[in-house]
């Protein structure tokens, strides 16, 4: 069954212009080895003057068909082998009303505290990256304007008309975090550290 919403005939998703959404992240721990998610604090502030509507980071919003996007981005420094990339079923969650929130000028959010919630969702929204040092940035867009990009794949919202109504007011607009620098370690080295005290 192919989605009703039609997102993309949405002419009320304005461009937001810079500097009205502001995106930062800062690391939740010191230490880092290459057998766990590197865990970040991501803070997306409205710094317009009036509410704005924004949407959580769904199943699916790190890879590049699930709107909206939302994802970390790692740059190798130091000679390390990044993973191969991971591939997910593409019918994922679709998208409800707990998924969207009002930000008022000057409020804040994490778009990925839903998703953190569930432990299993940790490695799939957070850096886990081999032994090397790095630079991590953290992406969110609402650009997309594919009805399918919003829905996940086949699923359907449970009301179509309310759905559509939210994603209207949802402005298109592409951020991109500070650059946090991180040196992961060999898992091994905690085993070291731990066998010494």
């Amino acid at each position: 069954m192919i989605s009703r919403l039609a997102v993309s005939q949405q002419p009320g998703r304005t461009l937001l212009p810079t500097g009205r959404l502001a995106c930062t992240i800062e690391l939740v721990q010191t230490e880092f080895y290459d057998d766990e998610p590197i865990l970040f604090r991501v803070n997306i502030q409205n710094k317009a003057d009036s509410a704005l509507t924004l949407v959580y980071a769904l199943e699916g919003s790190d890879v590049p068909w699930r709107a909206p996007e939302a994802y970390f981005v790692a740059r190798q420094l130091t000679p390390a082998r990044l993973p191969a990339p991971s591939y997910r079923c593409a019918q994922v969650a679709g998208i409800d009303s707990t998924d969207f929130i009002t930000l008022l000028p000057g409020a804040s959010f994490d778009p990925l505290y839903k998703q953190a919630q569930s432990t299993v969702q940790l490695p799939t929204l957070y850096p886990l990256l081999p032994a090397g040092t790095y630079e991590i940035t953290f992406q969110y867009s609402t650009m997309p304007t594919q009805p399918l990009e919003w829905t996940g794949g086949s699923h359907e919202p449970l009301d179509v008309p309310a759905t559509e109504a939210r994603l209207r007011r949802v402005p298109r607009a592409s951020l991109e975090s500070n650059a946090v620098r991180v040196r992961v370690q060999p898992a091994r080295a905690r085993l070291k550290q731990l066998g010494a005290k």
